[in-house]
């Protein structure tokens, strides 16, 4: 007979998470247009130093690299520069300067902050995108196609979807200021010739469609394998970013509604499959694969029901009219002059960005296939919602498409494909946070006219629930929490300093650590690994809270500051809140490094302590601790910001 076993201790807990060889993170790249606002900060930037700085305490630091730049082809830059008054180059690499800053005041930890036309990235991210789309082209993913788009007859040139405004197409929207392409405000993507009242940017004129040749991407060839990749993450992957790319990826064909009775007719002889009604009144059914999509979409034929495949998803132009972009490659003379669409162009950028990272700390930048080739490591992009369909459908075709065999999921050698954490926007007002309509607020703005430190930032964006709804950022809500760092926070760590050196001589003393408190660190260190993996931040960080209160409950019980209560106790209650201020040091450092750093400066243990392993660890007995020193500032009365 079998005993059963009882939770698993701390040491079995950490030896069950995954430790990837390698890892890249990468955070959705800000244009070179103007000042990072916090919904970048919130949405992308943040999320990804926080766990970025996890896979430092996972792997070691040498084994991670955070890369992100700035999105600096397509035409929002040239435009932005115009308007400035300023030279394209000028401009460029003042914003670069600024965002860079700013990103620095916020503690986002990057191996490099570049960009896709700077130096040190321009020259290898040109021949990755050109060597991928002569990949691409070979195995016939490339369609050549002609399109109709917007043409400025005042200045007689193509126009980018930047530089052509209108009305929103999307109903419930009507936004007077919609890009060609797709809407700021709600996030609608449409053709061009869905924009309803089109006018240039650059000139008086209405623009006109005209005909021009590009290069489409071909997603549907791929299509197999992106389902069988995206099934896959089932079971990892937010429901929020899956959800829908994998619904586009299930082989599908769609008809009039006018079938729907013969189709009920047919339909238990069909093969396995759902049916849903989808736009334009018409029928939607979803099969399990392409082979069994044929079989299907023959029997329908059969029956006199013509149905057209759902791929509108899988075809997407990929190169446009625009000087300012990476040049094709010369393999098709009807397409010279013409540059990589900034889509495409911002997915392969992190490749090159990681050569230039390790090339910066004196590494071999061929290294990295180390990180993005080897199925041993593991490479996390975090984005914005609205960019799931780019970095999962489009950049899983642009993986998938160059590789030698496009028929199958990449084999070591080949670029793996990524895991993407996508968080919804941050919200004004109920607006979503936009340089472009000018209802934002700048990460500067937050510490310099309102006078928060930045850790205070980090620790309420990361309690935001971005993963799974939009949120409004509320300064009431950001005093709340910053009033509990200042008080219970700070306790936390302050009374088992002040206790330390008032009674025991500034040493930590020996005891022990209770069941209790035993089992209350294993617990949220088995939820800590499991949350911090998944980059769930939230309830986490609640949990926590709940854990840092275990100090001020043995305060109270065991009073280790009192001499009129019984020593052992005192001791046993002292060492053991000095067991949870070092846990609670090391789970808080991803969140907020430079508070936690004071915290471990004041404890006085190496610099090295922050990594998973020495969870659940304690202070040795014996252990000189530091002064104490100042933690969480108080919130203060709030300045009045000119945006609020």
């Amino acid at each position: 007979m079998t005993t059963p076993s009882g939770p698993p201790d701390i040491a079995t807990i950490l030896s069950r998470v995954k430790r990837p060889s390698r890892m890249v993170v990468t955070a959705g790249m800000p244009y070179a247009n103007g000042p990072l606002h916090v919904g970048h900060l919130a949405g992308a930037h943040l999320p990804a130093d926080i766990y970025a700085r996890w896979c430092r305490m996972l792997i070691g630091a040498e084994n991670v690299l955070f890369v992100c730049g700035t999105d600096d082809f397509g035409s929002a830059s040239p435009l932005a520069a115009e308007k400035a008054g300023k030279s394209l180059d000028g401009f460029l690499a003042e914003v670069h300067a600024k965002q860079r800053t700013t990103l620095a005041r916020y503690s986002i930890q990057l191996d490099i902050y570049s960009g896709t036309s700077r130096p040190e990235s321009r020259s290898t991210h040109v021949a990755h995108a050109q060597d991928m789309l002569v990949r691409l082209h070979g195995n016939g993913l490339l369609l050549k196609r002609t399109s109709q788009q917007w043409f400025d007859p005042a200045i007689g040139r193509f126009l980018s979807d930047r530089f052509v405004r209108g009305t929103c197409p999307n109903q419930r929207c009507g936004s007077p200021d919609a890009y060609s392409d797709e809407c700021d405000r709600c996030g609608h993507q449409h053709a061009p010739d869905e924009l309803l009242n089109p006018r240039s940017e650059l000139s008086s004129a209405t623009p006109e469609l005209r005909p021009t040749k590009h290069w489409w991407l071909d997603m549907w060839s791929v299509s197999e394998t992106l389902r069988v990749w995206l099934q896959g993450k089932e079971k990892t992957w937010r429901r929020s970013v899956l959800a829908d790319s994998l619904d586009r990826v299930h082989p599908a064909v769609h008809f009039p509604n006018t079938f729907e009775a013969a189709y009920k007719d047919l339909k238990a002889t069909l093969p396995p499959h759902k049916s849903k009604y989808t736009a334009g009144k018409r029928v939607l059914l979803q099969f399990v694969d392409k082979a069994a999509l044929e079989t299907g979409r023959a029997q329908l034929t059969a029956a006199g029901i013509e149905s057209v495949y759902a791929d509108e998803w899988a075809y997407r132009s990929i190169t446009r009219d625009i000087p300012w972009g990476i040049d094709l490659p010369p393999i098709d003379p009807d397409l010279a002059g013409k540059t990589l669409y900034v889509w495409p162009d911002s997915l392969i950028a992190p490749i090159a960005f990681t050569q230039a990272a390790l090339k910066a700390k004196g590494r071999d930048p061929q290294e990295w296939k180390q990180y993005w080739c080897d199925p041993s490591a593991r490479t996390v992009q975090f984005l914005g919602q609205d960019n799931i369909f780019f970095y999962v459908l489009m950049q899983g075709a642009l993986w998938i498409g160059s590789q030698a065999d496009p028929k199958r999921l990449p084999i070591a050698g080949e670029l793996q494909l990524t895991d993407v954490v996508a968080n919804c926007h941050l919200m004004v007002n109920g607006e979503k946070m936009s340089k472009t309509r000018g209802n934002f607020f700048t990460g500067d703005q937050l510490l310099d006219e309102r006078g928060y430190d930045a850790d205070q930032i980090r620790y309420y964006m990361a309690l935001l629930a971005l993963s799974e709804r939009p949120s409004d950022f509320e300064f009431q809500k950001l005093d709340d929490r910053n009033a509990f760092l200042a008080g219970p926070m700070n306790a936390a760590f302050e009374k088992p300093i002040s206790a330390v050196h008032a009674k025991f001589g500034g040493r930590v003393p020996e005891g022990v650590v209770g069941e209790k408190v035993m089992a209350e660190t294993t617990r949220i260190i088995a939820r800590y690994v499991k949350a911090m993996d998944r980059a769930d931040y939230p309830s986490l960080l609640f949990e926590i809270e709940n854990y840092a209160r275990t100090v001020n409950s043995l305060f109270a019980q065991h009073k280790p500051h009192d001499d009129r209560f019984p020593e052992p106790a005192r001791r046993d209650a002292l060492f053991a809140s000095f067991h949870v201020v070092k846990n609670l040091m090391i789970m808080l450092y991803p969140f907020v490094p430079a508070t936690m750093e004071r915290v471990r400066e004041s404890l006085r243990l190496p610099k090295d302590v922050f990594r998973i392993d020495e969870l659940g660890s304690s202070i040795p007995v014996g252990h000189e601790i530091g002064p104490k020193g100042t933690y969480f500032p108080s919130v203060g009365p709030p300045q009045q910001m000119a945006n609020s």
